[in-house]
């Protein structure tokens, strides 16, 4: 591995560090770079790498915190009894928790614990402090993501598979658009710029969640002369639950006894494809589109893992070197159509339009 790898440098865009390096150099995830460091005793990387990687996980446990408030208030907004609610949530609770045992302490208190332990990394230089700051994350942010996919599974098990895109839109993800992805907007930032933070975050994003066979946040890409590709097995997110975890003895959540849905139903937020699980469609509305609606082009086109599947939830997630490029069928899946030629792109192309009506 490079030593650039190791570094950080500041952001602008981010208003914070990030990781420095070569997209090689991304693809592998901060863990096992903290981990080489200390085998190679470079205890000034351990200790910048260690805080980074609190960094990438406290995005993810943040942003949970947000989707559990969230899911909730929709959930008490549309179903009209609370106390039968109630009880629902704390089955998936008690069901997650029996499954996490690290969540018995409470979301906070087992955050605390990880940056204990990585402090103890810092001071101490120690491969149990690493291990218990990875493993911990890692327990923490499955049990998060399970807890969330039950959250999901009452929405579309009461209300039906198209209230999921309701709840993305209008209650989860509509303001996370409006505050963060103007940076990806062709109208306000040259694509070229937009292009190296999509890509930069992309791997980012991974690390967090700890995605990859070895759930260590290393994942595989490859750059094209119009794209760059990057491809996951399983994420850490709604790719495991689709494959299941087997450090934690744990089936596919679509298996018993959590038994979540997977979408029946072809939907426009969730790439019209069947077998798609609630989770992951989030990442069609985020990413395409919403940005297809708002600018005129997704700003990273994504094919998703489905269940059933053979074992091997792969995930790619695509970046176009610009947005031209993307293709028609990418559009097509969504029942959107491509601009043509030419076409004005961005949201000053698009004024006027009201949003969700420009292309969908």
């Amino acid at each position: 591995m490079s030593d650039d790898g190791n570094t950080l440098v500041w952001s602008d865009v981010l208003g914070r560090q990030r990781r420095g390096g070569s997209w090689a150099d991304l693809a592998v995830g901060t863990a096992p770079r903290i981990e080489a460091a200390l085998h190679a005793s470079d205890f000034a990387a351990v200790n910048r790498l260690t805080d980074f990687f609190l960094v990438e996980a406290r995005v993810i446990y943040d942003l949970y915190a947000q989707w559990q408030r969230d899911i909730r208030r929709f959930l008490d907004a549309k179903l009209p009894d609370p106390q039968s609610l109630a009880v629902r949530i704390r089955a998936i609770e008690e069901l997650v928790t029996r499954h996490h045992s690290i969540l018995t302490v409470g979301r906070e208190a087992a955050w605390q614990s990880i940056n204990e332990a990585a402090q103890r990394l810092k001071s101490e230089h120690a491969g149990r402090d690493f291990a218990q700051m990875r493993d911990h994350w890692r327990a923490l942010h499955d049990g998060e993501v399970d807890f969330i996919g039950g959250l999901m599974d009452i929405v579309i098990r009461e209300l039906g598979e198209a209230a999921l895109g309701e709840m993305y839109e209008d209650w989860l993800l509509g303001e996370w658009f409006r505050q963060r992805y103007v940076r990806f907007d062709v109208s306000k930032v040259p694509w070229s710029d937009a292009f190296e933070l999509i890509v930069y975050l992309t791997f980012e994003s991974m690390h967090g969640h700890m995605s990859g066979p070895e759930r260590d946040g290393t994942v595989t890409y490859e750059e094209f002369e119009d794209r760059v590709t990057v491809t996951f097995a399983p994420c850490g997110s709604g790719g495991r639950m689709l494959v299941g975890e087997p450090r934690d003895q744990l089936a596919p959540l679509t298996e018993p006894p959590f038994g979540y849905r997977v979408l029946q139903e072809p939907h426009a937020f969730a790439w019209n494809t069947r077998g798609v699980c609630a989770y992951c469609a989030h990442c069609c509305v985020l990413t395409e589109k919403m940005p297809i609606e708002h600018f005129g082009y997704p700003v990273r086109v994504v094919d998703p893992p489905t269940y059933p599947n053979e074992g091997n939830a792969v995930c790619r997630w695509t970046v176009y070197r610009k947005p031209e490029y993307v293709p028609e069928h990418v559009y097509a899946r969504l029942g959107a159509r491509k601009p043509p030629a030419g076409a004005q792109l961005g949201s000053a192309g698009f004024a006027g339009r009201a949003p969700g009506k420009s292309s969908l």
